[in-house]
């Protein structure tokens, strides 16, 4: 089974994009789940009783068939199930106990629709989108919670202020007063974990004009320390949190476009061992630490911007990498997104390319490498590319920002790969930044997009 340690299902290579009339998963089955091809109303449908039914040779049952006795499915015939010691139509799951028919229940449960309160497989419900201020250059948004309250806030890497911005959350969806901490020149990326040892959530962000990382510590109530800077390699764009030598404590990795390298920065539990560096492509973009290769050794994935492809090194041992490896992708790509999308039990890899306007996917074999690009059109710009569940199907959903159309775009998975028509959202003037969590705390991810264009956030609360 994939395994992923970002926080953050093979069937045939064919994507359902943009295909009008493509039904959703499920469509052929009535609206209360039950099944259309069951028996009509008032057929004479036997009743189960607490006692076994007898076979009446005069009533002309023969056993197997329809609404005859039974004690095993294999008494029945092709098609038909045996429940409640009776046969009946195997796609029929209403069943009767009790010693009452519930076949003649005319009462259907509310089709799938928005603001009926239930989530349903497809579905993708926002309400209207609501905005906040933010700060200038707020280039990186996450959610988590920093003050340990049970609510998430919301962080911001305001590269135009040289800031980490805290909002904190109350469960509503709404957003408190902006908070700044300074964090160095030019953060652009965030993460958070428990890198001293005293149990409060501390952030660390990757300093793009101070080639290091910064760690803020945090104090439990939403409050941050002066930054400590850690270096790395030259002009850090992305930042990832992992326990990359099991070590329980957690790392940092970083991307450094100017330098065309990862650093790995080992946690000590009261700061970070110096910087070890692999080399990738040109101007590495976006990265992702997981099981790649499903040998027990965690695998890097990052995108190289400059170079137009994908590169993959494989775990070797604790905290040990190997060359790199390349898969040719998009122009330019931005960002990536890593999980099992077509259900094979392999990680798969999706870019969003910013200069040709798309995503590319490409399905995982288990030992490292990736089968031929699927590429579809997304509009212009995209990134921030993210995956999670945003409808409650169990099936990866895709979600990014269209820097260059002012929106948000979301594809929902169906399964085997497949995805569902895309779906968009306006928003403010340049969205940047991306992160997905459940603000109001109705079990469903909401959406938040930084705008740098007009310095707003674009909040998306669910309407289930």
């Amino acid at each position: 089974m994939a395994m992923l340690a970002r926080v953050s299902p093979s069937w045939s290579l064919v994507l359902a994009l943009g295909l009008a009339g493509c039904p959703a998963a499920g469509d052929d089955t009535a609206a209360d789940g039950s099944s259309t091809s069951g028996p009509a109303t008032g057929s004479g449908t036997a009743v189960a009783t607490s006692e076994a039914p007898t076979t009446n040779v005069d009533d002309g049952c023969v056993g197997g068939q329809l609404d005859c006795p039974c004690v095993l499915d294999e008494d029945c015939d092709p098609g038909l199930r045996c429940e409640g010691m009776v046969c009946v139509p195997a796609g029929d799951d209403t069943g009767t106990t009790g010693g009452s028919d519930t076949s003649d229940d005319d009462t259907e449960a509310p089709p799938p629709a928005c603001g009926n309160g239930q989530p349903d497989a497809g579905e993708l419900c926002y309400g209207e989108v609501s905005f906040f201020g933010a700060p200038p250059q707020a280039v990186y948004a996450m959610l988590a919670d920093l003050d340990d309250d049970m609510h998430l806030d919301l962080l911001l890497a305001a590269a135009g202020s040289n800031e980490v911005v805290i909002r904190r959350g109350n469960g509503t969806g709404d957003l408190g007063t902006a908070t700044g901490f300074p964090a160095g020149p030019s953060p652009v990326a965030l993460g958070v974990g428990r890198f001293d040892g005293d149990g409060n959530l501390d952030v660390v962000a990757a300093q793009q004009g101070g080639n290091a990382v910064a760690v803020l510590l945090g104090n439990g109530s939403g409050g941050l320390a002066a930054p400590l800077a850690f270096g790395v390699g030259t002009s850090p764009s992305a930042l990832l949190v992992v326990d990359f030598n099991a070590d329980a404590l957690p790392d940092v990795l970083t991307t450094n476009e100017g330098s065309n390298s990862v650093t790995f920065l080992e946690g000590t539990g009261f700061g970070f061992a110096p910087g070890v560096s692999f080399g990738v492509g040109t101007s590495p973009s976006d990265l992702f630490m997981g099981l790649v290769s499903n040998d027990a050794n965690l695998d890097l994935v990052v995108t190289n911007r400059g170079s137009n492809d994908i590169g993959v090194l494989l775990g070797t041992g604790l905290a040990m990498l190997g060359s790199q490896t390349t898969v040719g992708t998009g122009s330019q790509p931005s960002s990536l997104a890593v999980a099992d999308f077509n259900g094979d039990g392999n990680l798969d890899v999706v870019t969003a390319n910013v200069g040709s306007d798309e995503l590319r996917l490409r399905y995982g074999d288990g030992n490292g490498d990736f089968a031929s690009e699927i590429p579809f059109p997304v509009g212009a710009d995209p990134r921030a590319l993210l995956t999670a569940d945003f409808d409650g199907d169990g099936n990866p959903d895709l979600a990014m920002v269209n820097t260059g159309a002012d929106r948000v775009t979301v594809l929902l998975g169906t399964g085997g790969g497949l995805f569902a028509p895309a779906q968009t959202f306006d928003v403010g003037d340049q969205p940047t930044g991306l992160a997905a969590g459940d603000l109001n705390e109705d079990g469903i991810l909401d959406l938040v997009a930084t705008d740098v264009g007009d310095s707003t956030l674009a909040v998306l609360l669910s309407d289930a």
